[in-house]
């Protein structure tokens, strides 16, 4: 997970830079295609990729907040923003992420889902 920082450069001026947080192990989730039409996810689903994670409380921080960003390991190497999260606050608990490439059709879809016990 990395973070948006600046950095200022000796004329004044200032750059973006991409500050790494943490490093995190992560699986696939995919749907069934039966379960893709039956939630309508087509439209809602470009542009997106859904993983699945150790829970991690920065996770729940990123869905708000665009300056923090996931880039995926190779093949993929795309980086992408928290779209939505089902944390599982359990202890050893997975959360579901549906994260949103950067720039992508879809990236300023926020929509949330989350569950409580």
């Amino acid at each position: 997970m990395n973070k948006l920082g600046y950095e200022e450069l000796s004329n004044g001026n200032t750059i973006d830079t991409n500050e790494k947080l943490f490093d995190f192990y992560f699986g696939y989730y995919k749907q069934s295609l039966s379960q893709s039409i039956s939630s309508n996810a087509f439209d809602y689903l470009k542009d997106k990729v859904t993983i699945i994670t150790r829970h991690d409380d920065r996770f729940v921080t990123a869905m708000s907040d665009t300056n923090y960003t996931i880039t995926l390991p190779s093949p993929n190497s795309n980086t992408y923003h928290v779209a939505s999260i089902n944390p599982d606050y359990e202890i050893n608990g997975y959360d579901t992420i549906i994260l949103s490439l950067v720039g992508g059709t879809s990236d300023t879809d926020t929509t949330s889902t989350s569950t409580s016990d």
